[in-house]
């Protein structure tokens, strides 16, 4: 699987709190191309002192720029299982499906920890083919 610079979300993205991605991507325009997109989602270096980890990719087509979207104009549209301490103590990868064909003109992912989190990194991008 290759990742490129400009599909990631989050390189080595530390992660103590709940927090959006270093990163959203503009994606325009772009409809469905037939052509499956997949999230993929690396624990990069493993969290401690952590109790649950949820991953959500949101996408927003609120129509301003980028830097005036607010909270309420992001919705999910695909999450991982809630991940306890256990599954992400060490580095791992999450498995998405792909993005629905009209994901929206904007996208970011949405790291959701327990108030009791410490740090962990997360890298995050786009693929066209998923990991076996």
């Amino acid at each position: 699987m290759y990742l490129d610079k400009e599909l990631l979300f989050s390189h080595a993205q530390k992660i103590t709190k709940s927090q959006a991605s270093e990163k959203c991507l503009d994606l325009g325009v772009m409809e469905g191309t037939g052509m499956p997109i997949f999230p993929t989602v690396q624990v990069a270096e493993g969290f401690a002192g952590l109790e649950t980890l949820t991953v959500h990719i949101q996408s927003s087509n609120a129509d301003k720029p980028l830097e005036s979207l607010a909270e309420s104009d992001w919705q999910t549209i695909l999450s991982s299982k809630v991940l306890a301490a256990e599954d992400v103590a060490k580095p791992c990868s999450l498995a998405f499906g792909s993005l629905p064909p009209k994901a929206g003109k904007y996208l970011r992912v949405y790291y959701e920890v327990d108030e009791a989190a410490s740090a962990g990194a997360i890298t995050a991008g786009l693929v066209l083919d998923r990991q076996g």
